[in-house]
């Protein structure tokens, strides 16, 4: 094992803890801002369109994912359903985000405005990934920053899509669980609760409170989830609506039904003939099964390793919502590629994890494969079509990695019924500032 550890996880520690006297925050900033500048003067200056290059699929326009928000903003106020006809849109797509979207109407914002919400939305995605973070050293900062600027995440930011702007939303979660006490505790799954009412799937990040075992938080998280309930069975029409116009697509994207539909294609020589739900279940049933298997197994051999139960910290809270949006999506869905950014929640605790390397070294190890594996699979999506679907591969192992972690870190059921610890006091543990 200390092999093992010496070749994966000690080299990775020694990155991350790489000048921790200074704050990493401005690496990742530089980064971008040195990206956003090379697209705009090769564009202006050249007329050379960098995103292909950079592995990033070019849209119509730049931002075209907020332009079909703001497109059925102006047909909502000339009478159209833009859920079911969206005429304003340049392609005529209807709106794939749900109604509760079109109350940005009353601000007056239209199509013009596109380029300026746009901007916003990657400012505000910014600001608020460096706020989670806290002071990170300069090792940290170069792996984020790579992250940011891979495919996947840079595909958020160039479409402009609404993930970009949720994930702000689930980050300013976590900001009201590091405030501590017992209201953070009870606003914290509320604020979660605004993302999910947005795009929905951000619900999987609910449970996050439960496994933590922090009772104020657990019960919270409960109401939260039942008025999530209610809001689905009010909307159920409109998520039908949706969930039949929505892309999804094999290429820049990732789902367990996506390589269980490849190896069937490659087994019986045919398209699937069923219906969608039917594929979908069968992709379920693998994944299913195959995820009990492994809990179990992390459980039994990860868990003893991982020594005393886990302190209840902010890092390890975005841990979860990111891990279990992550599976919960390459469960249900296809996902384009922007949904990636949900596993940037994940790497705060993934690098607290690698750099206890000699406390810990299997979890360690694990975790530096988590690390390496987000980052990958943000950059495998531009190549999917060269790889013929082989990036798949690598989504998988990153559920694999996900689950495995959260067997090891999630406390019993028998010290989660035991009390709470209070957010804020382990927050200092880790020496992390906002």
């Amino acid at each position: 094992m200390r092999g093992l550890d010496s070749y994966l996880a000690r080299p990775l520690a020694r990155l991350l803890a790489y000048q921790r006297c200074h704050d990493g925050r401005l690496v990742v900033l530089f980064v971008v801002a040195l990206y956003g500048i090379a697209v705009a003067v090769a564009w202006l200056a050249w007329g050379v369109n960098l995103w292909p290059w950079l592995g990033v699929p070019p849209g119509p326009s730049i931002f075209f994912d907020t332009r079909n928000v703001l497109a059925a903003l102006e047909c909502s106020r000339q009478g159209f359903d833009p859920l079911l006809d969206n005429p304003c849109d340049p392609l005529q797509r209807t709106m794939f985000y749900p109604r509760v979207w079109l109350a940005l109407q009353t601000f007056g914002l239209d199509q013009t405005h596109t380029n300026v919400v746009g901007v916003l939305i990657a400012l505000v995605f910014l600001i608020m990934l460096c706020a989670l973070l806290g002071r990170i050293s300069l090792g940290e900062g170069i792996v984020v920053a790579l992250a940011v600027c891979s495919p996947g995440g840079m595909l958020a930011l160039q479409r402009g899509n609404m993930d970009a702007l949720l994930f702000s939303v689930l980050v300013a979660s976590m900001l009201v669980w590091r405030r501590g006490g017992s209201t953070g505790q009870m606003l914290s799954p509320a604020v979660m609760l605004l993302a999910a009412i947005g795009k929905l799937y951000p619900v999987f990040g609910l449970p996050a409170f439960v496994l933590l075992g922090a009772r104020r938080a657990r019960v919270s998280a409960w109401v939260c989830g039942l008025a999530f309930a209610a809001y689905l069975l009010v909307t159920y029409k409109d998520v039908l609506i949706i969930a039949r116009t929505a892309t999804q697509g094999q290429y820049y994207s990732y789902g367990a039904r996506i390589l269980v539909g490849a190896v069937y294609h490659q087994i019986v020589g045919q398209n699937w003939e069923g219906e969608s739900a039917a594929a979908q279940a069968i992709a379920l049933a693998i994944v299913a099964a195959l995820a009990a298997c492994l809990w179990i197994g992390a459980r039994r051999v990860l868990a003893p390793i991982a020594g005393a139960e886990p302190r209840v910290t902010p890092e390890l809270l975005s841990f979860y919502t990111g891990a279990l949006i992550y599976l919960g999506t390459f469960m249900v869905f296809k996902n384009y590629d922007y949904r990636l950014v949900y596993l940037l929640l994940t790497l705060p605790q993934l690098f607290v994890w690698v750099t206890q390397a000699r406390a810990h070294e299997l979890r360690a190890v694990v975790a530096s494969l988590s690390v390496a594996a987000v980052v990958l699979t943000l950059f495998t999506g531009a190549v999917s079509e060269s790889l013929l679907l082989l990036d798949q591969l690598v989504s998988w192992t990153v559920a694999g990695l996900m689950l495995a972690l959260l067997a090891a870190s999630v406390p019993r059921a028998e010290t989660a019924s035991a009390g709470t610890v209070s957010a804020a006091v382990s927050q200092t543990a880790h020496g992390r500032t906002p």
